[in-house]
């Protein structure tokens, strides 16, 4: 008989992603970092297969300081998060969204979001990137 895992599949796979994100935050400066604490994180694929990090900023005033930086956001996703093809950094206006409490900043799909009412800017995470270049 097997024994039972002590955590599901699907809380593990959270707790990765909340790690991974704790992470790639943590990395960057402290002026991207609160920015990035106002947002929510997820991962999806896009319509084509590709692996996206969704920023996902409650305003524009949020995302504005987020998008002059998304040259060192896009190179820390490129360094700690292989596989991830794109960035998409996106407003989603907190009216527009169904408040759930919940504990972590990953998003759940008990927060309910609007696509018709995001926007989103996506960009590429070049493989062949590589930080000796700048």
């Amino acid at each position: 008989m097997l024994s039972q895992p002590i955590f599901d599949d699907r809380a593990l796979n959270n707790s990765l992603y909340q790690a991974l994100i704790e992470r790639f935050c943590d990395t960057l400066p402290s002026s991207i970092q609160s920015q990035l604490s106002e947002c929510s994180f997820g991962f999806a694929p896009s319509p084509t297969g590709v692996k996206t990090f969704f920023i996902v900023s409650p305003s524009l005033d949020i995302a504005e300081p987020l998008l002059s930086d998304i040259d060192q956001i896009v190179e820390r996703v490129q360094t700690l998060m292989i596989g991830v093809g794109q960035v998409a950094l996106c407003i989603q206006p907190q009216n527009n969204s169904v408040e759930t409490p919940y504990s972590s900043h990953l998003c759940h799909s008990s927060q309910t979001l609007h696509p018709q009412s995001m926007m989103c800017k996506i960009f590429p995470v070049n493989g062949e990137y590589s930080p000796l270049d700048d």
